[in-house]
Parts: C-alpha cells; structure tokens; sequence
C-alpha cells in the first residue's frame, strides 16, 4: 500500500513540476520575444555608427573617412567595421538605440 501511495505522490508531483515549467517556459519564450522585438525595432542605423564614431574619432591621432566605415546589420544588432590598411577590424556594435565602439579602437590605427 505505501509503494502505491509514493508512486501516487511522485505521479502527482511530476505533473505539477511538468505544469509549472510550462507556463514558465511559455512566459520565458514571450519575453525574449518582447526582447527581440524592442531590439529589432531600436536598431541604430548606418548614420548612427557614422555620428558616434566621428564623436570618438576627435580624440584619435588620424580623420576616418566615411568610406572606411561599414556596418553589417542583422536586424537586432548590428556591428560596425573600419576599413585599416586594406583590412576591416570590428570596431564596435549598436543594439537597442545605442552604439558601442570597443576601447582598442586607437589601437586600430598604429
């Protein structure tokens, strides 16, 4: 008789686990929606990089011409490229309305 309470018991807790990660899951699976959703929509755009680099590029040694910026946009992000000897370098990303450039980038022009 205990062996059938416990298998009762556990048949009973399992479906309430099973339950809770479900609409768990269903809430997890929304809000990275949501999240998606905010980033595609607040994506900066090419002038955005273009304006924020030009801010940072007063303090370095060298002008960057517009031409040796690029961006690759991949709809919830988007990543921006400086054109350096013939070579492109990452130079920073922009996601959610801001762009971020990386702290090695005077390194980029040694």
């Amino acid at each position: 008789m205990e062996t059938i309470i416990i298998i009762v018991i556990s048949i009973a807790v399992l479906f309430i686990v099973v339950k809770i990660f479900k609409a768990l899951l269903k809430w997890l699976v929304i809000g990275v929606l949501i999240v998606l959703a905010i980033a595609f929509f607040s994506n900066p755009d090419e002038s955005d990089h273009k304006k924020s680099l030009k801010e940072i590029a007063r303090n370095l040694p060298v002008k960057i011409k517009d031409n040796a910026i690029s961006v690759d946009d991949y709809k919830i992000l988007s990543i921006a490229k400086i054109k350096v000897g013939g070579e492109e370098k990452v130079a920073g990303i922009g996601a959610f309305g801001k762009v971020w450039y990386f702290d090695d980038l005077k390194d980029h022009f040694k």
